[in-house]
């Protein structure tokens, strides 16, 4: 299954269905709008949704339907939406559910063959402020992405904002609406009659799923918009003075000169390969595939080194990520070992690696080149001294989950040479080896990602990055799930640090795996969008 899938889906199906309020009574005539004015009039709507980045599609997907009913309660003052929306890949079909503010996935069959599979969906972000967000819709005189004016032939566009997106809407009356951000358009269509959203039964042991969502209550704003009433006369006033809503651009383009990119990843790597790669298949999932996510990169190349029988500070180690970083440009000097013209992106101990190099002379940057690290141990990981408190049956609470994670015993070379300064199992000169790594690193990184939560984004590798980040004694909870915030920020400022990708120095709120963009990317939020913040770096 698609990495990210369960939470980005959930995420915009909770999202899409309470767009719906927006402008819900547009299908009705005025004199049914003047004879019932209330929430109980909202109609059932279908949702185009349509993603405008690669690494934002579901299923294989960037474009699908969200179907959705209001529920109002019975006085008619709170509302709340049930949605689902159905996908198809290869032989199973996958229905995303919100049933009465609880989520629910339902897998089956194509074929018709085998059990069907219900399971909770997680929650994983503050669904309860959603429907809220819309309460606070403001009228707006004009809007635009990118260089692109967003047209509303109605003249009713109104700004509304959802996790860190911001969405500018322009109700259609009867036709419905279009809402519009930089990585999303959705087209609603309001239809004539409710469909059945029934709440699927559960597999059995399956614990009973929490509600995601609850009803809300609206302003008389949000109510006029629902019913299709006149605005109220303050906010005809508001949008007089409203200012411009500029939104940007799905898509970024290289702001300097395209050059080769080289990809450099971290420890666990047991292969060796000569030969660099066009794709990152071969690195035992310590990279995934920044295609169309790279305007800057005249070239892709992934380097495929053996990082498990190896430590960050070996000599053969650095040598090699020497070599295969002077082999991408023609213009680097092989005489001088001085990197040029070339983009150097590190993973994890892959930057450590890199910064050992540059402080033992065996490669340099010179014109031109940018490095981009990710996630990078600069003080070391306390994975390591966790694992091997383990292997010396100095713990009892070792959790077992995470062998797949941070290894086994014994620990291999790699995991012990990240060892954390200061600590126990670290040494004086291993010590002197990360003072000196992190001053080469603050002279010549030229942008980081760094994050402070380890839950991420849904994939494969959310649970044992959870577990890693709850269990592991890291320093801070600041972490993700491995590497902590402060230890790859060692030796910069921290200061410098934001939580948009379009800063240099990203704060995201990501896992381990996700900064190695071996996930998707975050559907709302500024600070989950790691593919997004790489294309509009340089």
């Amino acid at each position: 299954m698609q990495t990210s899938l369960r939470t980005a889906i959930l995420v915009f199906l909770v999202f899409t269905v309470a767009v719906a309020a927006l402008d819900g009574q547009s299908g009705r005539t005025v004199e049914q709008r003047k004879l019932q004015s209330s929430l109980a009039n909202a109609p059932s709507v279908k949702l185009h949704v349509m993603f405008k980045r690669e690494a934002m599609k579901i299923h294989g997907k960037s474009e699908f339907d969200v179907f959705a009913n209001p529920v109002v309660s019975t006085d008619g003052a709170n509302a709340l939406y049930n949605g689902f929306s159905t996908f198809v890949e290869n032989d199973s079909q996958f229905k995303y559910m919100l049933v009465n503010g609880v989520g629910y996935l339902v897998e089956s069959s194509t074929k018709g063959t085998g059990a069907t599979n219900v399971q909770c969906l997680p929650a994983v972000m503050p669904f309860d402020f959603i429907l809220p967000a819309f309460n606070d819709a403001t009228p707006i005189p004009s809007a635009s992405v990118g260089d692109a004016t967003i047209e509303c032939s109605s003249g009713k566009l109104f700004k509304a904002k959802f996790g860190g997106a911001s969405f500018a809407v322009c109700a259609l009356g009867a036709s419905g609406f279009i809402a519009h951000s930089s990585d999303i358009t959705i087209e609603a269509k309001y239809l004539d009659a409710p469909f059945d959203i029934v709440a699927p039964k559960l597999n059995d042991g399956v614990k009973p799923c929490s509600a995601l969502a609850e009803a809300t209550s609206v302003t008389p704003t949000a109510l006029a918009l629902l019913t299709g009433d006149e605005i109220p006369a303050s906010t005809s006033r508001n949008l007089k003075a409203a200012s411009h809503m500029a939104m940007a651009a799905s898509k970024c383009e290289c702001k300097s000169t395209p050059r080769p990119c080289i990809f450099l990843h971290g420890l666990g790597n047991p292969r060796e390969l000569d030969e660099l790669q066009d794709t990152p298949r071969l690195t035992n999932k310590k990279f995934g595939s920044i295609k169309g996510h790279a305007p800057c990169c005249s070239t892709i190349k992934y380097a495929v080194v053996n990082t498990v029988d190896y430590g960050w500070t070996n000599d053969t180690l650095q040598e090699k990520y020497c070599r295969h970083s002077l082999s991408v440009s023609n213009s680097s000097d092989l005489a001088t070992s001085t990197i040029q013209d070339t983009i150097i992106v590190t993973h994890s101990m892959g930057g450590l690696v890199m910064a050992g190099a540059l402080v033992t002379g065996k490669c340099k940057f010179g014109t031109n080149t940018s490095w981009v690290a990710l996630s990078s141990p600069m003080t070391g990981s306390m994975a390591g001294d966790y694992l091997q408190d383990f292997c010396n049956d100095e713990t009892n609470n070792f959790a077992k989950g995470l062998f797949e994670l941070i290894g086994q015993c014994p620990m291999s070379i790699s995991r012990q040479s990240t060892v954390y300064q200061g600590e126990k199992y670290s040494t004086p000169e291993l010590d002197a080896k990360y003072v000196a790594a992190q001053e080469a690193y603050r002279g010549n990184v030229t942008a980081a990602m760094c994050s402070d939560f380890y839950v991420g984004l849904f994939s494969p590798y959310q649970g044992p990055s959870i577990l890693g980040g709850t269990t592991i004694p890291h320093k801070s909870k600041e972490n993700d799930g491995l590497v902590e915030f402060d230890s790859c920020a060692a030796g910069l400022d921290p200061t410098q640090f934001g939580t948009s990708y379009m800063d240099r120095f990203y704060m995201p709120e990501l896992n381990h795996a996700d900064t190695a963009f071996l996930t998707g990317e975050g559907i709302l939020n500024d600070y989950q969008k790691p593919h997004k913040w790489f294309e509009c770096l340089l």
